[in-house]
Formats: structure tokens, sequence, C-alpha cells
């Protein structure tokens, strides 16, 4: 098993400085494809963004492996290629993480084993390896980039609320 990160995910923890946390948090080793990359990493810095440049650090830094897949036969399912490269890593062996919602629905429609950037901390939170009060500075800081909704936050402070009434009982 293995995590599998599309575009959006990197640019979000990235942007929100989460990238060291989420992986001291992963247990299973991260992978992302090339076509995440060249989005991510050479496209960024070709247009100077600065968060392409942090990225590429973070990902050299932590040992990030980038994996050469043909999308070819499965870009038709997907809107780009790092969906699509996403799509296909986890079909072999792994869980992606996306906060594109569109994404999202076709990868569990397709089967895939995926889940929101927002419901890995969440699940975190569950395991105890992140406070409640950490999870809360995660949220918000997720919100300020668009990786959660304010929908979605009030659900994980209910489904918290929920689990605090049940330990108490």
């Amino acid at each position: 098993m293995r995590w599998i990160l599309d575009s959006c995910t990197i640019i979000y923890l990235v942007k929100t400085n989460l990238f060291e946390n989420f992986i001291k948090l992963i247990k299973y080793p991260l992978v992302i494809d090339n076509s995440v990359y060249e989005e991510v990493i050479t496209d960024g810095k070709a247009n100077n963004y600065s968060d392409a440049f942090k990225a590429e650090k973070l990902l050299k830094r932590n040992k990030i492996p980038v994996i050469s897949i043909d999308i070819s036969e499965d870009l038709v399912l997907f809107r780009d290629a790092g969906e699509t490269s996403c799509y296909i890593l986890a079909r072999d062996d792994g869980i992606c993480i996306t906060s594109d919602d569109r994404a999202y629905k076709k990868f569990i429609n397709q089967g895939q084993k995926a889940i929101r950037l927002d419901t890995f901390f969440f699940n975190k939170c569950i395991e105890k390896l992140l406070t409640e009060n950490n999870f809360i500075e995660i949220l918000k800081k997720l919100e300020s980039v668009n990786a959660t909704k304010p929908k979605s936050i009030l659900f994980f402070i209910e489904k918290l609320k929920e689990k605090k009434k049940e330990e108490i009982k």
C-alpha cells in the first residue's frame, strides 16, 4: 500500500506549510507520478510560482519517488494528466489523496481507494495522532486555500463531539 498525491493536494500542503506534518503522519510510502511533478514543479517554476520551488525542495528532502507511467489509455476518464496518474497508481496499489470533489467522485465510482485531504487529517485526529486543537488549526489552514469547506469543518466538529460523548459513556 502507498499514498499517492494529486497536484492540488501537493500545492495545498505546500501553501499551508502542512507538508512536513503530513509526511510525519503517513504509515505507507508516498509516491507521485511524473505528470504531477510536471504540473506542480516544472510548470510551476516556469510560471515563477514560489510554491513550486518550495515543493521541489520538500519532495527532494523527503525523497519522494517520482514514478513514470503511461497514462494515455485512461486520460479520457479524467480532466488532466495528474488525476489520471493518481488513479492509475491507486489502482495498482494505493490510496489517492485529493481535494478535488469531481476527481474524488470519479475515483470512488471507478472503485479506487481515495480520500480527501481534510478527511485524512480527521482520521489522524481520531487515531489520536493529532490533538483536536491541532486538527482544528489544520482545518483553518486548509480552508484558507480552499482545500476544505465550512460545511466540511462543521461536519468534522460534529463528529468529534459525537466521539467525545461516546468516550464519556
